[in-house]
């Protein structure tokens, strides 16, 4: 059987256990903290799930059994996840899952993290991006390749969702103050936590063959209240190595939400929705001289963890080679290099061009 150690009690840390369960899989989750243990066990499992299973073991982190495990999943704070990761890696599992965004915009433990993984050249690891490998995504990768679209002009996507979404999986919190979230310097704020954005955008860029960006311009709106210091606004303007221009927008302001990906091509458009309702995504297809097709997908929010455990199932039977993935390490770091360059950018008022050496 399979055998995984999750680190990080917390609301994600449940969908992942959920998820990795839902696979037949050994699981075992530790945290520093007992209380998120009990929390997991009495409150967010069973009242998400049914029922608490009462094969996972809850460890704490102190007396966390090291090495065997065949996935590791790292869902703490970003600003501490490289520090966790460093020693992750070094219990050599088969592939180490980091949560996104996979760093604070600090970059901090970066390249220390770096110069670990490439003593560990067997761990496959792939950064929780998993609007990814989400249905809806494969299907416009389907459209873009069975339509005579032309050359893709412009690209833009953005999430748009308010704190309270967030807050309703985290109860125990009285504000984003209480944890990360509140803080963009420790990866919370509009740019950290709704990074899905940034990393479609680039997602859509490498697969069309437009590459990197290599130039952004950040337009942030920074709030400090209640001791709390996070951007409720993060608009980026992108270029790309092969000369993509397009734009990115971020907030926890938006009630509905909405999370969406613009494609317009030279011969018409694809539109990536997700949550338009709870239990479903669109694509939506405009072709030249051709009615508009709107494709419903069905699904539900345990089935995107899901997914992503399948992919990590390809990555360990080698259906899928890390090289391939493209939730791989360097396809997510990417997204907090330029999230950290925008940070720099707004505050020095200039557009700036991105150094990935960080991670080289």
């Amino acid at each position: 059987m399979i055998k995984v150690k999750i680190i990080g009690a917390g609301s994600i840390g449940n969908h992942h256990t959920q998820a990795s369960r839902a696979m037949g899989w050994d699981v075992t989750v530790t945290d520093a903290d007992p209380k998120a243990l009990e929390r997991m066990r009495t409150e967010i499992y069973p009242k998400r799930y049914g029922a608490w299973d009462e094969t996972i073991k809850l460890v704490e982190a102190g007396e966390q059994p090291r090495g065997g495990f065949d996935i590791i999943y790292i869902g703490t704070p970003p600003h501490v996840r490289m520090k966790v990761a460093i020693e992750a890696i070094k219990e050599e599992p088969k592939v180490l899952q980091l949560e996104k965004p996979a760093a604070s915009p600090t970059l901090e433990g970066v390249k220390e993290f770096v110069a670990e993984m490439k003593k560990h050249p067997n761990t496959a690891v792939i950064v929780g991006f998993n609007h990814i490998v989400a249905d809806n995504t494969n299907t416009v990768h389907k459209i873009i390749k069975e339509n005579n679209l032309g050359k893709l002009l412009a690209l833009e996507s953005g999430v748009r969702s308010h704190w309270g979404n967030i807050l309703k999986a985290h109860p125990w919190l009285k504000g984003p103050e209480d944890t990360y979230l509140g803080y963009w310097k420790k990866g919370g704020g509009a740019g950290g936590e709704h990074s899905h954005a940034l990393n479609l955008w680039q997602h859509f860029s490498h697969e069309l063959g437009f590459g990197r960006v290599i130039e952004v311009q950040g337009m942030f709106d920074y709030v400090k209240e209640n001791g709390a210091d996070y951007d409720r606004q993060c608009l980026l303007n992108l270029k790309t190595e092969k000369g993509l221009v397009g734009r990115v927008v971020q907030d926890v302001l938006t009630d509905p939400k909405k999370k969406w990906v613009d494609l317009r091509f030279e011969n018409g458009s694809v539109e990536w929705w997700n949550d338009v309702t709870k239990t479903t995504d669109e694509v939506i297809v405009n072709v030249r001289g051709k009615e508009q097709q709107k494709i419903v997908i069905e699904k539900t929010r345990t089935e995107e963890f899901l997914k992503e455990a399948q992919h990590i199932a390809d990555l360990l039977s080698g259906k899928i080679k890390i090289s391939d993935s493209p939730i791989r390490f360097e396809r997510g770091m990417e997204t907090s290099v330029v999230l950290a360059a925008a940070h720099e950018s707004y505050a020095k008022r200039l557009t700036m061009k991105i150094d990935y050496s960080t991670f080289r």
